[in-house]
């Protein structure tokens, strides 16, 4: 017993030392400082460009593109417009565009806290809650674009989605194995007759 003391105490200790949150797991509150944005980069679990709309209950974002996660041609609604008791809101303005750090654990996005959005207006990103000073949008979404190593933007109505090349790829891959197939065919042949056994 002796032995297995110094083991169960490092073990308890590590246990008490994993952080509540896993790293990349979306926290209580994502302030995204443009000075520093891994921490909300690694919070974020949707980073989106969008056009802010009116729906029904609550606003919902039409993306123009994605900056980290699923990318989806559907608008992003809101499962509801709390955010956790240490956030302050973001107040979405309608019709504006807008870069969002959003978390989407247990399904739908959660209302973004106001450190965690930025209105984008005439080449300029200002986050809502007008902590920070403002910056460029290009330089803001460069910086984001370096850290995820990810800008898809959703496919229009119009477009439709990858398909098979059936011209271009299936058809000549496939006469390709068919004459490989029959030259190991002709080849074996020719050896047996060589060596019959």
């Amino acid at each position: 017993m002796r032995r297995l003391a110094p083991s169960i105490a490092l073990a308890f200790a590590l246990l008490l030392a994993v952080p509540a949150h896993p790293a990349g797991a979306a926290g209580p509150c994502i302030e995204a400082d443009p000075s520093a944005l891994e921490p909300a980069v690694l919070a974020a679990n949707l980073i989106v460009i969008a056009e802010v709309r009116d729906a029904a209950q609550l606003p919902e974002l039409a993306p123009e593109s994605f900056l980290k996660g699923t990318v989806t041609r559907q608008a992003i609604r809101f499962a509801d417009a709390a955010t956790p008791p240490s956030c302050a809101p973001a107040a979405i303005p309608r019709g504006a565009r807008v870069l969002a750090f959003l978390s989407t654990e247990g399904g739908g996005a959660h209302w973004p806290a106001a450190s965690a959005l930025f209105v984008l207006r005439d080449g300029t990103a200002l986050r809502a809650d007008g902590e920070t000073p403002p910056v460029a949008e290009a330089d803001l979404l460069q910086r984001v674009r370096a850290l995820t190593g990810q800008q898809a933007a959703p496919p229009s109505g119009t477009e439709s989605g990858a398909g098979i090349d059936w011209s271009g790829t299936i058809l000549p891959v496939g006469a390709l194995l068919l004459a490989v197939f029959g030259i190991g065919l002709v080849l074996m042949r020719t050896w047996h007759r060589i060596d019959p056994s």
